[in-house]
């Protein structure tokens, strides 16, 4: 989901797709972060301020709906908070999972043009010894705004003490190539510290961007 980008790749690797295991009951969650930064693709959201981010999602079998917000900043949006609806269908085959799903991307008081869509596929493979996976976005054009599509790769290494050491590359067409690096620590159930280096090296005459972002979540 596109608010806290960052933070969602440092605590599931950027969506190393979500759980595989079936739901027979309709299940109720979410989660609350606090970062000192908004990362999404390389790329501050919030000119390198502080953001909180709340999520709900509700999953019943292997399908899942949800929406997240958050505040936001930008010199080309009037908007001061972002909306990101999404739902898709997860599960495994064979060992490998599968994520397919779209999210929305809305902007309260911006120009409907700022709105837009991406539908993606995501693979993802347990090696317990290091965990992979891969996901493309197909930008889908909305209120005459041209997305451009998006892939990448992941990974996440189990360390001692339950720390966790994270990693992605992906490619933006025509904006540039993001990363990041960091390291994920559980406090407790509900509890997650997570610090990472993130960026993106732009094409053509774009300003890359470098940023060490830290935060803390609860889920509930």
């Amino acid at each position: 989901m596109k608010l806290v980008k960052l933070s969602l790749a440092a605590l599931v690797t950027y969506t190393l797709a979500y759980s595989a295991e079936e739901k027979t009951e309709l299940d109720v969650g979410g989660n609350l972060i606090f970062s000192n930064n908004s990362i999404w693709r390389g790329m501050t959201q919030s000119k390198n301020s502080p953001v909180v981010q709340g999520e709900i999602n509700l999953e019943y079998q292997n399908l899942y709906f949800g929406i997240t917000g958050s505040n936001t900043k930008s010199d080309g949006l009037e908007a001061r908070s972002e909306f990101d609806f999404f739902s898709g269908y997860a599960d495994e085959v064979y060992g490998v999972g599968y994520d397919i799903g779209a999210i929305y991307y809305a902007y309260p008081k911006s120009s409907k043009e700022a709105n837009f869509a991406d539908v993606y596929l995501g693979l993802s493979k347990d090696f317990e010894v290091l965990k992979v996976g891969a996901k493309f976005y197909r930008g889908v054009k909305t209120n005459d705004l041209e997305v451009s599509n998006a892939w990448e790769t992941s990974l996440s290494i189990p360390l001692p003490m339950s720390i966790s050491f994270d990693a992605l590359y992906g490619d933006y067409a025509d904006v540039g190539n993001y990363y990041s690096v960091g390291f994920t620590k559980p406090i407790n159930d509900k509890f997650k510290v997570a610090v990472s280096y993130t960026g993106i090296n732009k094409d053509a005459d774009g300003i890359d961007e470098e940023n060490v972002v830290a935060m803390v979540s609860a889920s509930f």
